[in-house]
């Protein structure tokens, strides 16, 4: 399995560099290149983008505000490490904002943009045959924000994207805790098919099974990371899944 990926190898322009910088930060973020409690070095990240550390410390200043990163002392800024409660929280939220964006998609998808949606997910497939989870999570990504884009909604999409910041770093536990319920057939499949056929709520389902099945084994990690047993039921679905 390769490492995370850093940033991109060209260096950003000077054009709109604080923008730039916020960007590059959101999408590892939501594809979880970052662990939850893990700190941000200013200066190595100013490294890897090839730009100077002020539009940097600007764009965490940013996702600070965002709830996405939090500041320890006077110097340091992590990733937050997230509460049970505060997971649930995220969670219902996803399932109604992300569910109700995938509905108003299948009201426009066209069929270049669901051939789209399908390289994005065979590209995501390969990745995890591959053994690259960095890749996977990168894909699977970029597979739900265009989802979310053909809703043609951009307030509730920035919404959405708020919500990945947060949940972003916790999609590592999906490679160390297996999913509760064998999978069968992955949920994107029928997000794909309530887009050909414009079935809002075959979409919206689509999103909804893969939010509730990813919830499992996070839950399952931060309860190790809190010293919390986990339920002996949730043990056993785990082990035969």
């Amino acid at each position: 399995m390769r490492p995370f990926p850093t940033m991109d190898d060209a260096p950003l322009t000077r054009d709109s560099l604080n923008g730039q910088a916020y960007a590059r930060l959101c999408r590892d973020l939501k594809a979880g290149r970052f662990a939850p409690g893990e700190k941000l070095k200013l200066r190595d990240l100013a490294a890897e983008m090839g730009i100077s550390p002020t539009p940097v410390r600007e764009a965490l200043a940013r996702l600070i505000s965002e709830q996405a990163l939090e500041q320890v002392g006077h110097h340091s800024v992590r990733v937050p490490v997230m509460d049970e409660a505060r997971f649930a929280e995220v969670c219902e939220l996803r399932l109604l904002l992300e569910g109700r964006a995938a509905a108003h998609a299948a009201d426009h998808a066209t069929g270049a943009d669901v051939r789209r949606l399908e390289a994005l997910h065979e590209d995501m497939a390969a990745q995890r045959e591959a053994g690259d989870a960095a890749a996977e999570l990168l894909a699977a990504e970029r597979f739900h924000m265009e989802v979310y884009a053909l809703a043609r909604m951009p307030v509730l999409q920035r919404m959405v994207e708020g919500l990945w910041l947060q949940c972003g770093p916790l999609m590592r536990a999906l490679q160390t805790h297996a999913l509760a319920q064998p999978r069968k057939q992955h949920p994107h499949h029928l997000v794909l098919r309530g887009l050909r056929k414009g079935d809002g709520e075959l979409a919206r389902k689509g999103i909804e099974d893969e939010i509730e099945r990813t919830a499992a084994p996070i839950l399952a990690y931060l309860r190790e990371r809190a010293g919390e047993p986990e339920p002996a039921a949730r043990r056993r679905a785990r082990a035969t899944a």
